[in-house]
């Protein structure tokens, strides 16, 4: 019985927490929107004003009307001069009210395209201070949603909903004192619409937030399956996936479709057939009582014209605030998609007031690290690497070796021990002294749609000498000499025009060109030829001694010549030497992998050796 009481109590303070941290999140997003009204006061009042004047040239048209109708037509009198100043008003009202307007909409249009851009910035820039845990979870196309759809249906907020119920509750403010000034009896009649309006707009809210939440996370799946399926095209049709993704993407769009036609359904149902409804009611009380007035022969029939007037104006503002009211609730929900992305914690340059690194020597200490805190990848690493040596780090798939190349990269901080450059924890530099002081080579090559130039450069604003000397370090200057545009040709999506090995060489001139006094290489010649390699070989070669190099490698020949090897296996330093010392260790795992390797490289060159044979054979003369 306790137990049964324990779980109900647990199940409510989850409700409640669940409910509270939405509501946080619900007032920070519309601390964040209406942030963007108040940034420019000045806009915000002149757009106020506008619209004010633009409702009272709005309302004066009825009043010119009833003073028409009674003054002139219920008395079959029509002097000319005051016949025409009338007429003349109210032709001046209405062409004035629609040219301020046009005026307010330009300036409500000009806030919501001030604010889109400002968060779309906000955003972006956030996206790029991210600490790498972020993204080892969240989805590109979720968040290429957040960025572009959810900040432009912001612009909704500001464009459309702001812009309309800022000018129509001024509106019915302008029409309710019309009203009292014609008769304050029939303006109570047409009160009764705004708290019944009120309170139907808090039951749309309240029984629509689900359905629109869920059709943003929906649609951000949507992107998020469109980008990983054409990233992944060729392993999908090699897998013959086609069919799995299909299905996969029309549950998603399905389950979209379904919860949009509720949002929808909810809106047609509680907005404006119950608006409408509720006028006919007003309009029958209204005549009814109206009615009475004749009776007793103290009515008007301009203030009967006016009346109706304003009832037919009066009800389509509290229409169009309801109906605005669910572009708010899907702006809302897209400000809570964007203001939880930024309550992301980024990386922070901290205090850190080293601004370069001076030699490049590294001290890793007692380094304990885990992606999960209880599943540890990397544990008890001391290792500690002269400035301008040449570290090599090898093992098996899943023995820590990019993780250790991570953790030098600062993007992730060990759980113990510390990372030291130069006696200084990372902690110490600012995060551009990081940045350009340590080079970093990834196996697989992250190339920009743009030249050569820029892709060396990388916006550091580097000169033509400093990218050509970068070039000819990575081997790569004769080739982009013989393009026609040279290091203004342009590459293309992925770094087309270059072959892999190019590309490769094109992110190690990229490297270099910041002259790093630290250089990481995760695998840098793992997808190329052996020609490529060689290459690549050449130019690490020319480097040794001058910069401190960490060289994660599958092919263990090509780091035969390193001053020190670091042995990895399950997390742990299982062994350190050069390629000689580890090479005298019987049953040693690193000896182990290198004969391995040789074994497989002499049976793939007789098989091409036989290969070329058979060919030879096949191609001479018959009977030769």
């Amino acid at each position: 019985m306790s137990s049964s009481v324990e779980k109900n109590n647990s199940a409510e303070n989850s409700a409640k927490n669940s409910e509270t941290a939405q509501q946080e999140k619900d007032n920070g997003s519309l601390r964040l929107l209406l942030s963007y009204v108040f940034a420019d006061k000045k806009l915000f009042i002149k757009t106020l004003l506008l619209v004010v004047v633009a409702t009272a040239f709005d309302v004066a048209g009825p009043m010119l009307s009833k003073v028409f109708i009674d003054d002139f037509i219920m008395q079959d009198q029509y002097p000319l001069w005051p016949v025409a100043g009338i007429v003349s008003l109210f032709i001046v009202s209405v062409i004035l009210a629609t040219l301020l307007k046009y005026q307010q909409n330009l300036r409500f249009l000009d806030i919501a395209l001030n604010a889109v851009l400002d968060i779309r910035k906000r955003v972006y820039h956030h996206v790029l201070t991210l600490p790498m845990s972020f993204f080892d979870f969240a989805r590109t196309g979720q968040l290429v949603s957040r960025i572009t759809n959810d900040t432009e249906s912001i612009k909704d907020i500001y464009v459309q909903f702001l812009s309309s119920v800022l000018t129509n509750f001024i509106m019915l403010a302008g029409i309710l004192i019309a009203m009292a000034i014609l008769d304050v009896q029939l303006m109570v009649i047409a009160l009764v619409l705004i708290p019944t309006v009120i309170g139907l707009i808090y039951l749309y809210q309240k029984f629509s937030l689900k359905q629109v939440t869920e059709s943003r996370q929906l649609r951000s799946d949507i992107n998020g399956t469109l980008s990983e399926s054409i990233s992944g095209m060729a392993v999908i049709q090699a897998t013959n996936q086609q069919q799995h993704k299909l299905d996969q993407f029309d549950r998603i769009n399905d389950g979209y479709y379904s919860t949009r036609l509720k949002a929808v359904t909810m809106s047609s149902l509680l907005l404006r057939p119950a608006i409408n409804l509720l006028s006919i009611l007003i309009l029958a009380a209204l005549v009814w009582f109206f009615g009475l007035k004749v009776v007793e022969g103290v009515a008007e029939i301009g203030v009967l014209y006016a009346y109706l007037n304003y009832l037919g104006r009066f009800t389509e503002p509290l229409v169009e605030i309801t109906q605005k009211f669910s572009l708010y609730q899907q702006a809302i929900v897209a400000g809570n998609r964007v203001y939880e992305l930024l309550q992301e914690p980024s990386v922070q340059d901290g205090q850190g007031t080293l601004s370069r690194i001076e030699s490049g020597e590294l001290s890793l200490q007692h380094i304990r690290f885990g992606y999960q805190a209880d599943k540890p990848v990397l544990a008890d690493i001391d290792v500690t690497i002269p400035a301008g040596h040449f570290f090599a780090v090898v093992g098996h798939t899943g023995s820590g070796k990019s993780t250790l190349l991570n953790l030098l990269l600062n993007f992730y901080q060990p759980q113990s021990g510390s990372v030291k450059i130069d006696g200084h924890a990372l902690s110490d530099y600012s995060q551009d002294a990081l940045h350009q002081g340590i080079g970093f080579i990834p196996q697989e090559p992250f190339i920009l749609a743009s030249t050569i130039f820029d892709n060396i450069d990388m916006g550091r604003g580097l000169n033509q000498q400093a990218v050509e000397e970068a070039a000819r370090q990575a081997h790569l200057h004769e080739v982009i000499a013989e393009m026609e545009d040279g290091y203004q040709t342009h590459l293309g999506e992925g770094g087309l025009r270059l072959s892999t090995g190019q590309r490769q060489q094109l992110i190690i001139a990229r490297a270099l060109a910041g002259s790093p006094k630290v250089l990481l290489l995760d695998e840098a010649t793992a997808n190329v030829d052996s020609e490529t390699e060689q290459v690549v070989q050449r130019a690490l070669h020319q480097l040794q001694g001058k910069v401190t190099m960490i060289v994660v490698a599958h092919r263990l020949s090509t780091i035969r010549n390193a001053d020190s090897i670091l042995v990895l296996s399950k997390g742990v330093l299982a062994e350190q030497g050069s390629h000689q010392q580890l090479m005298t260790i019987e049953g040693g795992r690193y000896r182990s992998m290198y004969e391995l390797q040789q074994q497989e490289q002499k049976v793939a060159q007789a098989e091409q050796a036989s290969d070329v044979m058979a060919s030879a054979e096949l191609s001479s003369p018959a009977g030769s």
